[in-house]
């Protein structure tokens, strides 16, 4: 078994308020679940407007399977997403 999370850092295009931001997380967030079968959640940057951190994460019985679907699921937000992926991270635990 293989848990594989990634970090993901966020820059919101067009953000004016927390509201705002929550309303964009939580669809995003939503439409990962179900598209991808992905854990996820904001980890950081909670009172900061125009930042997202999100957390992501899946159990798989193959590393390589595990990565490709977070790697694909990081291009996805960067397709659908008012904004620009600044950076992510990947991580394979065993």
């Amino acid at each position: 078994m293989v848990v594989a999370q990634c970090l993901v850092d966020i820059r919101l295009f067009g953000i004016n308020s927390l509201k705002e931001k929550r309303r964009v997380t939580k669809s995003l967030t939503t439409r990962l679940r179900r598209n991808f079968g992905l854990s996820c959640a904001e980890i950081a940057a909670h009172d900061t407007w125009g930042r997202l951190v999100l957390g992501m994460a899946v159990v798989s019985n193959q590393g390589n399977h595990a990565r490709e679907l977070l790697e694909r699921a990081v291009v996805w937000i960067e397709d659908n997403v008012d904004g620009q992926v600044l950076d992510y991270q990947i991580d394979i635990i065993s």
